[in-house]
């Protein structure tokens, strides 16, 4: 397997190069989206490899404690994102066009640190993590979210931001999202098929009982919007929310 900036940086890439397009970028960010969802291991390793490069950190001391917390905790988790890996080649060799090599120090002595182990390794390991500290102390200030949204802020903050949306739901949004996310890809189509019928059996039912204009033209223009759905797991969501909000 790949060290992890390999796959960090090809999402950052993917997501730079096809910003301007921006039904590209919605695909793009949607898939990565999703293979970031499965596991939660690589998308620790995502937000320290982020927070490293983008944090600012007081004195030497500070990054270096931080420095050392990360790779004890990220250490053992290597073999836990295989999976995702895997995926993500898949992902990566149909966008080789949107993939530019480029060259990261920091993700790179975050690579060594993590990955090398062995008596051996003792004195580069020191003399790498030297020249991380000084590489992250002098790097130049990345611009806020909320003053740019760049896609490579947006690369940033991809496993970070889902965290934080994810912490916000209740309990139920959350079985209901966990649910959605362990639908088979062969039975989605049946799944949505299913629920769009008895939505729209609801719905013709309060049409019918309705003797309300306005609220008759809303249910029909619903109908309208649940009949047009596509088959994939945002509209099935869509969809189980209607039908709990109608039922």
């Amino acid at each position: 397997m790949k060290p992890f900036s390999y796959y960090k940086k090809n999402i950052d890439s993917i997501l730079e190069n096809s910003y301007t397009n921006k039904k590209l970028f919605k695909e793009n960010f949607h898939v990565i989206m999703g293979a970031l969802k499965m596991s939660k291991p690589f998308r620790e390793f995502f937000t320290l490899y982020n927070e490293i490069e983008q944090k600012q950190f007081k004195s030497k001391d500070e990054l270096g404690e931080y420095i050392n917390e990360s790779i004890l905790y990220l250490r053992p988790k290597i073999k836990s994102i295989n999976l995702v890996c895997n995926i993500l080649e898949k992902v990566f060799s149909n966008r080789t066009n949107l993939i530019k090599e480029s060259e990261n120090k920091v993700y790179g002595s975050l690579d060594y640190l993590i990955y090398k182990k062995g008596v051996r390794n003792i004195s580069k390991r020191l003399e790498v993590k030297n020249n991380l500290i000084e590489n992250v102390l002098d790097k130049k200030p990345i611009r806020n979210l909320s003053n740019s949204l760049t896609p490579k802020t947006l690369a940033y903050t991809l496993s970070e931001n889902y965290n934080k949306e994810f912490s916000k739901l209740s309990k139920e949004d959350k079985g209901l999202l966990s649910e959605i996310l362990s639908v088979k890809k062969q039975d989605l189509s049946n799944k949505v098929n299913t629920i769009k019928k008895n939505l729209l059996t609801r719905i013709n039912s309060l049409v019918k009982e309705s003797k309300e204009e306005n609220l008759k033209a809303k249910l029909t223009q619903t109908k309208n919007v649940v009949i047009q759905m596509k088959k994939d797991k945002l509209s099935l969501l869509r969809l189980k929310q209607l039908h709990s909000d109608l039922n």
